[in-house]
């Protein structure tokens, strides 16, 4: 997967800072500790007059249905009817790494799939029909145009270890192209309980490592604390 910044708002810090100011935030206080200071309390409108847009390139079409779940952001994906998708490439989930056999037959399904959308193309029938052969694995094109507040939002959610390990990936990625640009708003960013100092997770996904397990209460926690009490 490839993640590459398109465009982005110039002048970000600046112009949240700006806005912030509108609500009567006192003169003396830099931009930046303005921007600081909003990430930090959560007062996070002023953020959203800050836009990224994305290009993410290798990611799969079950990746990109679960990215439209974060609907305050504009998708555009690559067209399966308009473009040819004979010898496509695919996601291989990392759950299959150590197993070879696992693997083997996962990449035998895609070359059978692979060949009967190229017969079938051969045969003159149109695109439109042979991508419904097309796995959810196939790898897509999308353009991403987010706002900062909903990007806070999402990573907070997609840098969980809970998340699916594709997603996490993208939100990873996706963090450290931002921290890049906006350090102030995206440095030290992780996920909703890191960010939060409390977490809403629950155990559904058995099995997965958290690293502040133990570290950060859950909200069930704190929760049964103040109603004992």
């Amino acid at each position: 997967m490839r993640v590459e910044l398109l465009r982005y708002t110039q002048n970000g810090i600046e112009l949240v800072a700006r806005s912030a100011r509108v609500s009567g935030i006192p003169e003396g206080i830099s931009d930046r500790e303005i921007v600081r200071m909003i990430v930090e309390i959560d007062y996070s409108s002023a953020l959203e007059h800050i836009t990224f847009t994305f290009i993410i390139e290798g990611m799969s079409v079950a990746l990109s249905r679960e990215l439209l779940e974060h609907r305050i952001a504009s998708h555009t994906a690559r067209s399966t009817r308009y473009n040819e998708e004979a010898d496509f490439g695919y996601y291989v989930p990392v759950e299959l790494a150590g197993d070879e056999e696992a693997l083997r037959r996962y990449n035998e399904a895609m070359g059978y799939l692979n060949s009967a959308v190229k017969e079938l193309r051969a045969r003159g029938v149109p695109r439109e029909a042979t991508r419904y052969l097309l796995p959810m694995a196939t790898h897509t094109s999308y353009i991403w145009t987010i706002n900062a507040r909903s990007l806070i939002n999402f990573l907070g959610l997609r840098l969980c270890v809970r998340a699916a390990p594709e997603i996490r990936a993208l939100a990873m990625e996706v963090q450290r192209v931002a921290a890049g640009v906006y350090p102030e708003i995206f440095d030290g960013m992780g996920c909703r309980g890191y960010n939060l100092g409390l977490c809403p997770e629950n155990e559904v996904r058995a099995g997965t490592k958290c690293p502040w397990k133990g570290k950060i209460p859950t909200k069930v926690e704190v929760k049964a604390r103040w109603k004992n009490d």
